[in-house]
């Protein structure tokens, strides 16, 4: 089965980039690049789903709702 999950990457301050995965709680990782931050999350996701799968436990379900606002200043 294929799944599509959302990711949240953002760029630290410290440098590097984080990323997490809002529908499963405490899947996140940080990396140096983004690609190399791309790769990590996916990795991350897919042991986490592993777990779930061989845990029993049902897969959390629902999507965020990801959308902008516009700000003025």
């Amino acid at each position: 089965m294929t799944r599509q999950l959302p990711i949240i990457v953002e760029q630290c301050e410290e440098g590097g980039f984080f990323a997490e995965c809002p529908l499963l709680p405490g899947c996140h990782v940080q990396a140096e690049t983004y690609e190399e931050t791309l790769k990590e999350i996916q990795a991350a996701v897919e042991a986490m789903i592993d777990d779930y799968i061989a845990s029993g436990d049902p897969l959390p379900v629902g999507a965020p709702i990801l959308t902008t606002v516009t700000v003025k200043r």
